[in-house]
């Protein structure tokens, strides 16, 4: 993927644009693709986001920046930002090529230019087979990418996508992720991606903005966001962690030992902000978890969680083990297939263990309510 260029093309700038909705502050540089995952509902989530960067509606607060330009307040269409979402469908009585050519035309193009403009767009999309169809006789994905070709053919410096891959199958998406990413590749286009799948968001972006609770939580590349999550809700959003509630009974620089109340006490690396006997939710992705199936009686000193196994799934290229806590929390597991012992079956007694370094606490969000 190539690298993008340092100056920005879109900065927002306090951007609130709702009562209740979250403050984004981020820049975009020229080439690059965030994506924002939305995990909430109505006015605290990025709902009226694509609305207001096109300046349908006005930001509650902030600014909205493109190449240096305020242009919070700017006319729909002279902002240099082109949105593709459900306020944008296409033309029905209009052919995909005329689609495409409306916004040259727009501009007061001759017939002939426009009608070149969006050859080279349709082109680029994969669309010269369909492109005197109408929309109505066109499959999913390629009213999609025509509706891209139009806005691209406007010549935006951002180009907004919300949330088009709702309802595309498997195959439709992956093409439209790779025809996304051949652009960004050919023309140095830059993309905001406004999501609420996380599949969508780490296809293609160089970054990834999640979203929950009305705040924006944390920005950073995918391997941040996994590996070194500020808080429980972005390492369960990005990295299916299990998240398990204790106390801390010691720390040791980054280091702490935590009392589970499903039993037992487990290591992990701890919040700089936390303190002896604080409540906390220790998080562990299920890749980090070790399951042990001991042959003889499970003893108390034994190391580990002591946990059930429920049941397991075969997802192809790994197992998912769900196992039930003393308390009756569920705690799920992934391991390799063919790396479990012979004869275990559900109802089978194990111990859940991980390395300090695999598991990350932070304050309770119970506490801070």
């Amino acid at each position: 993927m190539k690298a993008p260029h340092d100056n920005p093309t879109l900065v927002l700038e306090g951007l609130v644009c709702s009562s209740g909705g979250p403050r984004l502050d981020l820049a975009l540089r020229a080439g690059e693709c965030v994506a924002l995952l939305d995990l909430d509902d109505g006015s605290q989530g990025l709902a009226p986001l694509a609305d207001t960067l096109a300046g349908h509606v006005s930001p509650v607060a902030g600014r909205i920046v493109v190449n240096g330009a305020d242009v919070t307040f700017d006319e729909i269409g002279r902002r240099g930002v082109a949105t593709v979402g459900r306020r944008d469908p296409l033309f029905p009585p209009l052919t995909a090529r005329e689609n495409v050519a409306f916004p040259a035309r727009a501009r007061g193009a001759s017939a002939k230019e426009a009608s070149r403009s969006a050859s080279e767009w349709l082109a680029l999309l994969g669309l010269e087979r369909v492109a005197d169809k109408r929309p109505e006789t066109l499959g999913a994905g390629e009213r999609i990418r025509t509706a891209i070709a139009r806005a691209l053919a406007s010549e935006p410096s951002v180009l907004v996508l919300d949330d088009i891959f709702v309802g595309l199958d498997g195959e439709t998406r992956r093409d439209l992720h790779h025809r996304l990413a051949r652009l960004r590749l050919a023309r140095g286009l830059t993309l905001l991606l406004i999501t609420r799948d996380r599949a969508d968001a780490l296809a293609g972006a160089n970054r990834i903005g999640v979203v929950a609770e009305g705040s924006l939580l944390q920005l950073a590349d995918a391997g941040t966001l996994i590996e070194r999550p500020h808080c429980a809700r972005v390492a369960t959003a990005m990295g299916d962690a299990n998240v398990l509630i204790g106390l801390i009974l010691s720390l040791d620089d980054d280091a702490a030992q935590v009392r589970l109340a499903a039993g037992g006490v487990a290591d992990a690396m701890a919040d700089p902000d936390l303190r002896e006997g604080d409540l906390v939710e220790l998080c562990v992705r299920p890749a980090q978890i070790a399951p042990m199936f001991p042959r003889g009686a499970m003893r108390d000193d034994d190391e580990g969680l002591l946990a059930t196994l429920q049941d397991v799934t075969h997802l192809g290229d790994v197992l998912r083990l769900r196992f039930r806590l003393e308390d009756g929390a569920d705690v799920i597991v992934h391991r390799p297939p063919g790396s479990l012992p012979p004869g275990v079956v559900a109802g089978r007694p194990a111990r859940l263990a991980w390395r300090p370094g695999g598991a990350l606490v932070f304050p309770s969000t119970t506490k801070q309510r």
